[in-house]
């Protein structure tokens, strides 16, 4: 609020307090004029590092900047590899959360939570209630991340594409002078020769991290859909959905991760791991996978305390799975959705409070080294001893008013928007389909992905013997009447977006 506004309303609140003052002398009947909200706590859970010792000062101090809607902030980070099991409990038993992470294909799935009831429909409530996100939204985010029609989330405003590429640790990359060959990769099949000198050098080491996604994030612009049982091949040459296995793509990669496994650049309990971040910190690996974006090896590094350098290989694309790939939703079990919506709205709008959230108390956990550019606090040893690193300053509100550590590019953000502005749409872009008919064989087939995917995605498992039985397995569970009706739908789909 601007001095002129603050004036204006310190003016406004004494003509009222005397004008009741007055009136309550003449009669003890006029009641007190007052738009102040009744006492509110939130509890607001998303995924990150898992619980921070400083918490709840983060949340005190927080509570103080919310005075205005009378909030008292609970927030509950959850670590990756237990928040989608606890949230779906917590979801399911009625648990009092107010507001929650989700997204299209992690965390809390968000088509998921639509069907089974228990997130609040917000496409009217937000533009009332959450302007300032509703304005920043549009043109994309907004548009893209509805459901049969309706909003039930708020996205982040971050990047609307991705791109393909590699994340290297930089203590190995100058260990064995390897910076040469790590700026030259341009395909997955690059990097067998890069863990070949680690593997030699280092007998008992894994170079290549044990991430069951690395498949997924190295097929350049396939998209998802259906808890990753479909795929919409980039390359496909009938524009249909396929099951997941029978994607020449990730055939090709399944072998490459097999002679991975074989040659022991993956640790044998690969297939287990369902948290990479702790062995991100230990840095026992040379090679690592996510999604591509401007500036990602920085946030990487910032939130593992190593140092990694990122090679993109592909240029930016925009599918579903990133405009649906952070959101906020708010639950059934909330008593005042509305206040809900105007807390979150503000981390669109309140520079402030969106850092405090991002990175914690300003002196405490980080100092400011210039206008806009941070660093961690020294008493943090880099981040390592901080009370409060959530290791997930993207996953909130308007991303584009965080602030930067001073190893980031400065130029990090007008790099975003180009990254944007660039990103060509898939083919399925915005497409959503609905699992009503065939929820049965969708949740068998599940069961039939968690048998053998995670297995095969890190090379524990022959792709030559197992993907065959995969897909005879998923064909025994129902995928062809999946596949029919996904099909069926993105035609209709099609003619509606005039695809």
């Amino acid at each position: 609020m601007n001095k002129l506004n603050k004036k204006l309303a310190f003016i406004v609140a004494a003509v009222m307090t005397t004008t009741t003052i007055l009136s309550g002398c003449a009669s003890k009947k006029v009641a007190t004029t007052t738009t102040a909200k009744t006492p509110y706590t939130l509890d607001w859970y998303y995924i990150g590092n898992g619980p921070q010792a400083d918490s709840a000062k983060v949340d005190a101090a927080a509570t103080v900047m919310l005075k205005d809607i009378n909030v008292t902030l609970v927030t509950h980070c959850i670590d990756w590899g237990t928040y989608q099991a606890k949230m779906t409990t917590n979801l399911a038993t009625g648990e009092k959360i107010d507001l929650f992470m989700t997204a299209l294909g992690w965390g809390t799935l968000i088509v998921d939570a639509v069907r089974k009831g228990v997130v609040v429909d917000i496409t009217t409530l937000a533009p009332k209630y959450a302007p300032n996100a509703v304005a920043t939204l549009k043109g994309g985010f907004w548009e893209y991340s509805k459901i049969d029609g309706k909003n039930y989330a708020l996205p982040v405003n971050k990047e609307k594409a991705c791109e393909v590429g590699f994340e290297f640790n930089q203590a190995y990359v100058t260990k064995y002078k390897l910076e040469a060959q790590t700026a030259a990769v341009k395909s997955i099949d690059d990097l067998t020769p890069l863990a070949k000198v680690m593997k030699d050098a280092e007998p008992t080491s894994f170079p290549i991290e044990p991430n069951g996604g690395m498949v997924a994030f190295t097929i350049a612009e396939d998209d998802f859909v259906a808890n990753s049982l479909a795929v919409l091949p980039h390359n496909s040459t009938d524009d249909k959905f396929v099951s997941a296995p029978a994607n020449p793509n990730y055939q090709k990669l399944a072998d490459t991760a097999r002679g991975w496994y074989n040659a022991g650049y993956i640790q044998k309990d690969a297939a287990t791991v369902t948290d990479i971040t702790p062995i991100r910190k230990a840095g026992k690996n040379m090679i690592g996978f996510d999604p591509m974006k401007p500036g990602k090896d920085i946030e990487v590094s910032t939130a593992t305390g190593q140092n990694w350098k990122q090679v993109i290989i592909s240029t930016p694309f925009t599918r579903t799975a990133e405009t649906m790939g952070c959101m906020m939703s708010v639950s059934k079990t909330a008593k005042d959705p509305s206040r809900v919506l105007e807390f979150y709205d503000k981390l669109y709008s309140d520079v402030k409070l969106l850092n405090l959230i991002d990175f914690g108390i300003e002196g405490t956990h980080y100092v400011v080294k210039s206008p806009g550019i941070i660093d961690f606090a020294p008493a943090t040893d880099g981040g390592k001893k901080s009370g409060y690193n959530l290791g997930t300053p993207w996953m909130f509100g308007d991303q584009f008013k965080s602030y930067l550590f001073s190893n980031e590019d400065p130029n990090k953000w007008t790099q975003f928007k180009a990254f944007n502005d660039a990103a060509k749409p898939v083919a399925d872009a915005g497409f959503i389909y609905n699992d009503d008919n065939i929820k049965n064989e969708e949740a068998a087939c599940v069961n039939v992905l968690k048998e053998f995917d995670p297995s095969i995605c890190v090379g524990a498992i022959d792709p030559k013997v197992n993907i065959p039985k995969y897909i005879a397995k998923l064909d025994a569970a129902g995928m062809q009447k999946i596949l029919t009706d996904i099909n069926a739908q993105y035609v209709e789909w099609k003619k509606i977006a005039k695809k």
